[in-house]
């Protein structure tokens, strides 16, 4: 079931072209695109039309093209689906075993609209299934053109879109594994993905791996779990890794010389400093993303910064996200850096954070963060029992309030705005209570 919805231009467009056209073991070339229309809607439980062209031969191989069909069960009575031309290639040979090959299927501008309902029902998912063997029906190669997804979540009360969809889209057989290798836009954002599945199992799950690579940000997004659909609803969970990508691949530790002879020459200080690395496990069903466990790494592989915490998305009406880390100590060591050049100084690193900043993506939902450290060491100077609660707001983040204990049993509170739009900057009131004041 979850593969129809994984590669919903693909699957069930095999399926009825199968029934249609290929059992049993010989083609009825005559009325072809009846039986096209008859079976692919008594399988797809909705009424499918081809109001387009349609043409088919059997030499060299088995080929059939249609264009413009639509499948009719949309919102309105609009169609829920659209094929603008959809042809495919078949080999001849697998026939007499039984057996389906498509070497070739091809989908231009295919548009669909998929509605989920409150409970978290995915209206494709609970449509009458395919005669056919899935295992029996394999893809060489399915190249999918221009194609855009609607996604309706009821739940949530809002829609959201994946359009420009170009992908080549292969399958051993229906039941998988599949791999899909394309970009696409979702709600304008555009992104490399890479997707593939295992087989489903008896209990109609399977494993699935993504991987997104956003042109906007400079990070990739992995996740790897297992998908299936329960009572018509959609769940995925699993481990996730999100991963700082440099997109201009320039190594930032390396410097051009000029030699005696007058050529330039490649200069490295070693090994660029690596990004920051997010981990941990993650679950997602209609209602909400949760991750109930995550780790944030940041400096040297071999003695990493780290922190700890969980987090949730809700995807309901109200939609708004909550995270809340626990930080190691943090260590500045000015005088070692600059007399070794091994470390960061504390300008470096106070100048690698305000980059940070400026380039996480802007929530779009209501939220609180929640950051507590046990000290901050800079020299001989440590500053203890740090706290931020933090908000997202149109130029940056709200700071409702941020507290520290610094030395002599002095009390830091501040609260205001944090701009990270443009530059780095903080606008709010700062309150220094001093317990043992000296001198």
């Amino acid at each position: 079931m979850l593969a129809r919805l994984f590669v919903i231009f693909g699957g069930f467009f095999v399926l009825v072209l199968c029934a249609a056209l290929v059992v049993p073991y010989f083609i009825d070339w005559t009325g072809y695109r009846a039986d096209f229309e008859r079976e692919a809607s008594a399988i797809l439980g909705r009424k499918v039309t081809v109001q387009g062209d349609a043409t088919a031969k059997l030499l060299p191989f088995p080929s059939v093209t249609f264009s413009n069909v639509t499948v009719a069960g949309g919102p309105g009575g609009q169609p829920a689906m659209t094929v603008e031309t959809f042809s495919m290639d078949a080999e001849l040979a697998p026939f007499l075993s039984g057996e389906v090959l498509i070497f070739d299927m091809r989908l231009v501008r295919p548009k669909a609209t998929i509605d989920i309902a409150a409970d978290g029902t995915v209206d494709w998912a609970i449509r009458p299934s395919s005669p056919f063997d899935p295992s029996q029906i394999s893809i060489e190669k399915l190249t999918v053109t221009d194609g855009e997804i609607a996604l309706r979540h009821a739940a949530g009360g809002r829609s959201h879109l994946l359009s420009e969809i170009n992908s080549t889209i292969s399958a051993k057989s229906l039941a998988g594994p599949w791999r899909m290798d394309g970009s696409l836009r979702l709600d304008g954002l555009r992104s490399m993905v890479v997707a593939s599945t295992s087989k489903a199992g008896s209990d109609g799950q399977m494993r699935l791996r993504l991987k997104a690579d956003p042109d906007a940000y400079p990070l990739v997004i992995e996740a790897d779990g297992n998908a299936g659909i329960v009572n018509g609803a959609a769940i995925y969970s699993g481990q996730f890794k999100v991963a700082s990508s440099d997109k201009n691949g320039a190594d930032k530790n390396s410097a051009q010389l000029q030699g005696t002879d007058g050529e330039m020459m490649e200069a490295s200080a070693g090994k660029p400093e690596p990004g920051f690395r997010l981990n941990g496990k993650f679950s997602l069903d209609h209602q909400k993303l949760g991750v109930d466990e995550f780790r944030f790494e940041t400096g040297p592989l071999d003695n990493p910064y780290t922190a700890d915490g969980k987090a949730a998305v809700e995807l309901g009406p109200n939609p708004s996200f909550s995270i809340e880390a626990d930080g190691a100590q943090v260590q500045f060591d000015e005088a070692v850096g600059a007399a070794a050049g091994a470390g960061l100084t504390l300008s470096a690193r106070v100048a690698a954070l305000e980059q940070t900043l400026l380039e996480l993506p802007k929530p779009t939902i209501p939220g609180t963060v929640e950051v507590k450290l046990p000290a901050v060491v800079a020299g001989d100077t440590t500053v203890r029992d740090v706290r931020l609660s933090a908000e997202p707001a149109d130029a940056g983040w709200s700071v409702k309030s941020l507290a520290a204990t610094l030395p002599g049993r002095a009390r830091l509170e501040a609260n205001g705005m944090l701009s990270v739009e443009d530059h780095f900057g903080f606008t709010g009131s700062l309150l220094l209570a001093v317990a043992q004041p000296s001198g």
